[in-house]
């Protein structure tokens, strides 16, 4: 206890009393260390070059260095390396007799983690006032950071919240607003992925579920069912409430419905689960936001109630986004019917102007030499000249007329065809040389590569050379002297193809999706090169779906020519003999001819086809030769039909969806032979190489019958198969 001066009478007692309580210098310097090992901060001293010198107790418990581990050692064991230009900056500036003052930086541990720190740094000067060192205070402010940044992460959470719920506000396009709710969510709650799963509605009213990611690729759900039936979603769907769980997988609902119902956990592992309804003001529930992360615990109630505010705010503006949905449905639907009338008009007139032009074009023609000639103003060597001219324009005419009273008919409805077995190469050489001579008029070669087979279509002959004429005078008419057009028939598979193409001036991809269309013509203006009204490819496009086929338009641009393609069926089973009076044209090729040989009477054939009209034309040629024909559209139902009538012979055809014909007959032979395994069997197919003969045959079938099949042909067979088992039976 140090005595108070005043207590004393004398003068001199005070100045003695504060000599006797000074301490000599190494006294003092112990009080300093005492002090500075005492402090909580750490203490530390370092030479300019940097080197540590001095290590107090709070050094060792901020930085996990012993004394003996940091002096002598160079201080930048305690910079992280992206810091490491800070410690020449401070040394400069100590050098020149500068103080760095609370100086907010990373500094590292022994253990190498970070550890946010407060520094401030004085030169230490020698007796003479030279800079000989540094004394550094560091002390550790990581709590201070941690709590300002939890409480920036819950400005920045609030922010988020309601910079998302101003979005949302604005987001009428509901594919943008659901993802952008699943990635706010997602973001704001700490998950590794989140999903949104929510319900539309299409026109009709029926309900379908879709969903938006965040966090993972979207591909981790695709193809993956929907969650909607499991235990642990449905709570969420019925609008139930939130579901926070730490770690889902000690749920009891986990146990009987995996969370990623369908997803394999090595995909997608979640331990800690968030689900949150999303509810509309009515009380619909319009899907559900689902959070997950791999680690447990990660959601907090905080993470929850946010989330909360998030599906409160997307319901409102999943509201609004239907009802903006309705009215532009509306409003383009509105818009698309007053589009469509406009261009109907359009076109109607533009129609009628270019039918006026083209019946009037060889009208003309045709009056004009006509009063001529009834004047008598031509010489005798120019009057067969003018008859040509007369002749030529009133064919053209005709033609006009032809294709407006065919369209008419098209559209009626009222367009008959006389359908029989056509050999293709008769009605595709007929137009071609009804074409020959515009072609040698206009300087175009016309060439043709012909498949020469047996092949036959079922179809009016006049009208598929009516097609394939549309197409070559088209062709032709496009394509400029010296061009060349061609025209090739193949048979693939089980139907033919008609290519048609030319070297002219080609369909650019403007016009191409309407190259079809009834009245359109690519160029419309009225001094257009080539005449016509629009009407020939729109006649080849009916005709031809009339027979049950197809076509279509290729052209690689303008100047490149075009290509067109018709794809028709080719008639499975005929009749050779073409005069037989026949009862219907879907049937007449199967009535069997008077002097067929063979019968099938007490024969059960089921046949096997997976187009309806081949069932219905084998089952009636067949029931014509006395066969009791059971028919099946798959191999499932002949399998099934095979579990209780066992028929006598099988007849399959081979190109069929899902299940094929060697599936079919690979099923039957594994059959017990009570049950059909060792039933007769015909392959009757379009593939006819030598290698799907081979196949056939090894895959279990005793004939191989190549399509189209002649009906004696197939009668022949079937009694020549069923016959000869029986006897080996014997």
């Amino acid at each position: 206890m140090v005595d108070n001066p005043q207590q004393h009478g004398s003068a001199s007692q005070p100045k003695q009393q504060a000599a006797t309580l000074l301490p000599n210098a190494d006294i003092a310097a112990a009080w300093l260390a005492a002090i500075i090992d005492s402090a909580d901060d750490a203490i530390i001293s370092k030479t300019l070059q940097g080197i540590i010198t001095s290590w107090n107790s709070g050094a060792e418990r901020i930085f996990g260095y012993t004394a003996d581990e940091a002096i002598g050692k160079p201080v930048t064991i305690l910079i992280p390396e992206d810091h490491l230009n800070e410690e020449p900056e401070i040394l400069r500036r100590i050098s020149n007799g500068e103080r760095v003052a609370h100086y907010e930086t990373v500094r590292l541990r022994k253990d190498g983690r970070p550890i946010d720190v407060s520094l401030t740094v004085s030169p230490i000067k020698a007796a003479d006032g030279t800079i000989i060192g540094a004394s550094k205070i560091a002390r550790d402010i990581s709590p201070r950071k941690r709590a300002e940044e939890a409480l920036a992460e819950r400005n920045e959470v609030i922010e988020t919240v309601n910079q998302l719920g101003q979005a949302l506000a604005a987001e009428l396009d509901l594919p943008r607003l659901v993802q952008a709710v699943t990635d706010a969510a997602t973001e704001v709650s700490g998950a590794q992925f989140g999903c949104f799963f929510y319900n539309v509605r299409d026109e009709q009213g029926e309900s379908d579920m879709r969903y938006s990611v965040s966090g993972v690729p979207p591909e981790v759900f695709a193809g993956s069912l929907m969650p909607r039936n499991t235990d642990l979603f449905s709570s969420t769907f019925h609008g139930d409430g939130t579901v926070l769980l730490a770690d889902v997988r000690e749920d009891p609902r986990y146990g009987k419905n995996s969370p990623y119902y369908g997803i394999a956990a090595a995909q997608l592992p979640i331990a800690s689960y968030l689900a949150v309804p999303v509810v509309s003001r009515s009380g619909e529930v319009y899907g559900g936001l689902f959070f997950g992360h791999p680690e447990p615990g990660r959601f907090s109630e905080r993470d929850a109630r946010i989330v909360e505010g998030i599906a409160a705010q997307a319901s409102i503006a999943l509201d609004n986004a239907r009802l903006y949905e309705v009215a532009q449905n509306a409003a383009k639907e509105n818009e698309r019917l007053y589009k469509q009338a406009e261009e109907s008009n359009r076109l109607k007139e533009e129609f009628l102007a270019t039918v006026s032009h083209e019946l009037r074009n060889p009208l003309n023609a045709i009056l004009g030499w006509s009063r001529i000639l009834r004047a008598g103003q031509l010489p005798p060597g120019e009057i067969p000249r003018a008859l040509e001219t007369i002749e030529r324009n009133a064919t053209t005419q005709a033609q006009l007329i032809d294709d407006l009273l065919d369209v008419s008919r098209i559209v009626t409805g009222k367009l008959r065809m006389d359908v029989r077995p056509v050999d293709p190469n008769v009605f595709i050489e007929a137009a071609i040389e009804a074409v020959k001579p515009a072609a040698a008029a206009r300087g175009v070669r016309v060439y043709s590569v012909m498949d020469t087979g047996g092949t036959s279509v079922p179809g009016d002959p006049v009208r598929l050379q009516q097609v394939v004429w549309n197409l070559l005078s088209n062709a032709i008419k496009f394509t400029p002297r010296g061009g060349r057009v061609q025209v090739v028939l193949e048979r693939i598979d089980s139907h033919i193809e008609i290519i048609v193409s030319d070297s002219g001036q080609g369909i650019s991809a403007e016009f191409l999706p309407y190259v079809f269309d009834r009245f359109r013509q690519a160029d419309q203006r009225n001094a257009r090169k080539h005449g016509g009204m629009g009407l020939g490819l729109a006649i080849v496009k009916h005709l031809v779906e009339m027979h049950g086929g197809s076509v279509q338009a290729f052209s690689p641009g303008q100047d490149q020519g075009a290509t067109f393609k018709i794809s028709l069926p080719v008639i499975p089973i005929y009749q050779a003999n073409p005069e037989v009076n026949r009862i219907h044209p879907g049937v007449r090729s199967l009535l069997p001819p008077a002097d067929l040989g063979e019968r099938l009477d007490g024969i059960r054939v089921l046949v096997v086809d997976d187009e309806p009209d081949t069932r219905e034309l084998l089952k009636i040629g067949l029931e014509n030769c006395g066969a009791e024909v059971l028919l099946a559209g798959s191999p499932t139902e002949a399998l099934r039909i095979m579990e209780t009538d066992v028929p006598d012979v099988l007849i399959s055809d081979i190109g069929m969806p899902d299940e094929d014909g060697y599936d079919l007959i690979r099923q039957v032979r594994a059959l017990p032979a009570p049950r059909g395994g060792t039933v007769p069997a015909i392959a009757l197919t379009a593939y006819a190489r030598v290698e799907d003969r081979l196949k056939a045959l090894r895959s279990g079938y005793q004939m191989h019958v190549p399509k189209p099949v002649e009906l004696a042909e197939l009668v022949a067979v079937t009694d020549s198969l069923v016959s000869r088992l029986s006897r080996s039976r014997k």
